[in-house]
C-alpha cells in the first residue's frame, strides 16, 4: 500500500515542487540553452541543507541516485541515463575524468553556485558531444553587489549525538562598474555516520553495529573569478577552481568475511577558464577556452586486516588533463527568427603509472558543431529546431601493461583507431494555450562515444577491453504542459526515449585461462525507458508553501543472443518526494519534508531486490535579522535502515546544526 499511499499524500497534500519549471520564453527568440530544462537555485540547496551535486539534485524527478561499491563514488542517472552520458558543465566546461568520463557528484561542493539546471533528453546543440541523455549545467555565482560576503558554518551529529561531521563555506565579493571580483572557500570534514539502529551484522563481516567502517572523507574546493565589464554589452571573466578530496577507503559489503578495498590518498583537481560575452543589438558572440587537471593516486587493500596492517599495492596512479574551447555566435533577424552557431574542440590524455613508470598513455580530440535556429510562425507558436555533428578521433593509444598485454600476446604496443562522425538533431514545437500556460512536444536524437575506460581496461585483469565499441544512440520524445495559476504551478511530462547499442557487460571465458570467466563489454539491441513526471509548487499564503515531485520510471530491455540482462539494476519505478514550508511566526520557518523511493532490482539478472524505503526530515530555520540566521535539522528521523546499492547501507538518523551570515 505504501507504493501507491505516499505518493498521493504527497500529490494531495504538499501541492508540487518547481525544480522542473521550464523557462523558454514564448514568442521571444532571445532564450539560451540555460534556460531550459529543471532549475535548482542557490536558495533551494541551502533550503534542503543540500552541499554538493549529489544531494542537490536528488529530489528532481527523473533523477535517480546511485553510489557506493568499490569506488565509493556517488552518481546517479537522469531518466536512466548514466553520468558518462549525462555530462557535467561547470560554466560550459564538463567536469569530469577522461578515463571514465564521469566524475563523483558528492565531491563537487555546491555553495559557490548560482544555480543548478537540468536538462533532460531535449538538451542544447550548442554543448558539444556525449549529451546522451541530456545535460547538467552548473553555473558559478558572480557577485551582484557592491560588497558581499558570506560565512556559514554546519556541524552534523549522529543518533547518539557523536559529531559526525563539519561544512565551512566563507565567500567574498565585489562588483564595480568596470570590474568585479569573487572568492569562495569551502571545506567539509566527515568523521563518520552512523548505521541505523535496525542494521543487522552478519558474524563473518568486520562490519558492526554502529559506525560505518571507513565512512570518512575531506573535500576543500577553492573558487575565483573575476572579470572586467569595459562597456554594457561585454564580459570577460576568468575562473579557477582548485578541488582536493581525501575520500577515505571504500567501506566494504557488509556480507562478506574479507575484501578487496580501496583508498584514495589524492584525488585533486585544477580548473582554468577564460570566458566572454558580448551583446550588441541582433548580435551576441560568446567564446571560451579551458584547462582542466587531474591527478588520481589508488592504493589497494587485499582484505580487511590487511588494511589494518598496511598491506597495500599501488592499483592506480594516474594524471589526466583536458584543454579545450568553444565558440558561439547568434543573430536575431526579427522578433520572429534567430540562428545560433557553435564550434567546440577538447584534447583528452590519460597517463597511468607504475611505481612512478608510465605504462599506459590515452590521448583523444572530440570535435563538435552545433546549430540551433529559433521560428516564431504565429504568436502563441514557437519552433526551435537543432542539429549538431560530432567527431571522436583518438591520436594515440599506447600500452606496457601486462593486464592488458596477456589478452594479445604482447609485451608493447600501439594502437591507432579510426575515427567516426556522428549526426544528431532535434525539433521541439511550444505553444502557449493561454497565458503563463504552455504545451510542449520535443523530439532529439543524441549520442555518445564510448569512453576511454569502457574501451581499454582491463580492470586489473578481470575485463576483457573491446577497443571496437560502437557509440550509442538515443532517440527522446516528450510531451509536456507547464503552467502557472498564481498560487501554484506545475509541470508535467510524459517520455519515451530509445536508446539503441547499449554498452552493457557480460561475463565470458577468460581466452587465456578457459576455466575461468572475465567480463566484457559490448553494444547489445537497445533499452527503452519510458515515464511520467510531475513537478509542482503552491504559495497558499503568508503562513503556508509547500510542494512534491513525482515519477514513474519505466524501461524495457531488447533480447539479444547470449546475453543475460533482464532488468535494469538500481532503477525504482517510483521516485516521490515533497515538503512544507510553515512560517507560524514571524521569522522562523519549518520544513519537514518526505521521500520515499520504489524497491528495486539489484543485479541485471532480476534476481536480488532492495526493499523501498521513506525517509522524513525536518528543518527549522530561524532569522536573527536580515544578515543573521540559525538553522537545526534531524534527517531520517525514523532511523530507517535502507540501502542505495546492495550491502552498502546508508547513514541512520543524524542532526544538524548551521549558523549562516550573509551581508
Amino acid at each position: 500500500m505504501k507504493r501507491f499511499v505516499i505518493p498521493a499524500l504527497l500529490l494531495f497534500s504538499f501541492a508540487a515542487y518547481a525544480a522542473d519549471t521550464y523557462m523558454l520564453e514564448i514568442n521571444k527568440v532571445e532564450s539560451k540553452e540555460s534556460d531550459k530544462g529543471s532549475v535548482i537555485t542557490q536558495e533551494d540547496m541551502e533550503r534542503d541543507n543540500a552541499h554538493d551535486l549529489w544531494e542537490a539534485v536528488r529530489y528532481t524527478p527523473g533523477v535517480i541516485l546511485s553510489g557506493g561499491g568499490q569506488r565509493n563514488d556517488s552518481s546517479f542517472t537522469v531518466r536512466g541515463f548514466g553520468a558518462d552520458s549525462v555530462p557535467i558543465f561547470v560554466d560550459g566546461v564538463i567536469i569530469a575524468n577522461p578515463y571514465r568520463g564521469e566524475g563523483d557528484a558528492a565531491r563537487i561542493l555546491t555553495g559557490d553556485l548560482e544555480s543548478v539546471t537540468i536538462q533532460k533528453g531535449y538538451s542544447s546543440m550548442l554543448l558539444g558531444a556525449n549529451t546522451l541523455g541530456g545535460a547538467i549545467l552548473m553555473k558559478t555565482a558572480k557577485p551582484a553587489k557592491e560588497f558581499e560576503a558570506r560565512l556559514d558554518t554546519t556541524m552534523e551529529f549522529d543518533s547518539i549525538f557523536k559529531r559526525a561531521s563539519n561544512y565551512y563555506l566563507a565567500s567574498l565579493g565585489t562588483r564595480q562598474e568596470k570590474f568585479y571580483i569573487k572568492g569562495t572557500v569551502q571545506r567539509r570534514d566527515v568523521d563518520h555516520f552512523r548505521l541505523s539502529e535496525d542494521f543487522e551484522p552478519t558474524s563473518v563481516n568486520p562490519q558492526k553495529d554502529g559506525e560505518r567502517l571507513f565512512s570518512d572523507s575531506k573535500d576543500s574546493k577553492y573558487t575565483l573569478v573575476a572579470g572586467v565589464t569595459p562597456s554594457s554589452n561585454l564580459d570577460i571573466w576568468a575562473t579557477y577552481i582548485y578541488q582536493d578530496a581525501d575520500k577515505g577507503v571504500s567501506p566494504p559489503e557488509t556480507t562478506i568475511a574479507g575484501a578487496s578495498i580501496w583508498d584514495w590518498p589524492e584525488w585533486e583537481r585544477k580548473s582554468f577558464s577564460l570566458a566572454s560575452e558580448y551583446r550588441s543589438g541582433r548580435f551576441t558572440l560568446e567564446t571560451l577556452i579551458h584547462y582542466d587537471k587531474y591527478d588520481n593516486r589508488l592504493l589497494e587493500y587485499y582484505n580487511l586486516p590487511a588494511y589494518n596492517a598496511g598491506v597495500h599495492k599501488p592499483a592506480s596512479d594516474y594524471d589526466e588533463y583536458a584543454v579545450g574551447g568553444r565558440i558561439a555566435a547568434g543573430w536575431t533577424f526579427n522578433p520572429q527568427n534567430k540562428i545560433e552557431f557553435a564550434a567546440t574542440f577538447k584534447r583528452e590524455q590519460h597517463d597511468g603509472y607504475t611505481k612512478d613508470i608510465k605504462d599506459i598513455s590515452i590521448k583523444e580530440d572530440t570535435y563538435s558543431f552545433g546549430a540551433e535556429y529559433t521560428y516564431v510562425p504565429v504568436k502563441k507558436l514557437t519552433v526551435v529546431g537543432g542539429v549538431g555533428y560530432d567527431t571522436l578521433q583518438p591520436q594515440n593509444f599506447w600500452s606496457k601493461s601486462n593486464d592488458f598485454a596477456q589478452f594479445i600476446g604482447m609485451d608493447e604496443y600501439t594502437v591507432q583507431t579510426d575515427s567516426e562522425w556522428l549526426i544528431k538533431g532535434q525539433l521541439g514545437f511550444f505553444y502557449e494555450v493561454a497565458d503563463n500556460h504552455e504545451l510542449r512536444l520535443t523530439y532529439a536524437r543524441k549520442n555518445h562515444f564510448p569512453n576511454m575506460s569502457q574501451r581499454y581496461s582491463t580492470r586489473f585483469g578481470t575485463e576483457l577491453p573491446n577497443p571496437q565499441l560502437q557509440p550509442e544512440v538515443a532517440d527522446h520524445y516528450e510531451f509536456g504542459y507547464k503552467g502557472d495559476f498564481g498560487k501554484y504551478n506545475v509541470n508535467t511530462a510524459v517520455y519515451y526515449s530509445v536508446l539503441k547499442d547499449k554498452i552493457a557487460t557480460i561475463e565470458i571465458p577468460d581466452p587465456t585461462y578457459p576455466t575461468t570467466t572475465v567480463d566484457f563489454s559490448l553494444n547489445i539491441d537497445e533499452v527503452t525507458f519510458y515515464g511520467y513526471e510531475l513537478a509542482a509548487e503552491a504559495f497558499f499564503n503568508r503562513y503556508v508553501s509547500g510542494g512534491a515531485a513525482f515519477s514513474i520510471n519505466k524501461y524495457e530491455i531488447g533480447k539479444s543472443a547470449d546475453i543475460t540482462v533482464n532488468e535494469i539494476d538500481y532503477y525504482p519505478e517510483i521516485t516521490t518526494s515533497g515538503y512544507i514550508t510553515v512560517a507560524p511566526v514571524k521569522n522562523l520557518t519549518i520544513t519537514p519534508r518526505v521521500e520515499y523511493i520504489d524497491s528495486r532490482y539489484a543485479d541485471a539478472e532480476g534476481i536480488d531486490k532492495l526493499s523501498s524505503y521513506t525517509l522524513l526530515s525536518l528543518k527549522a530555520t530561524y532569522d536573527i535579522n536580515k544578515n543573521f540566521s540559525v538553522s537545526v535539522g534531524a534527517n531520517n528521523i525514523f532511523d530507517e535502515n535502507y540501502e542505495i546499492k546492495q550491502y552498502y547501507p546508508l547513514a541512520g538518523r543524524t542532526y544538524s546544526a548551521t549558523l549562516s551570515a550573509k551581508y
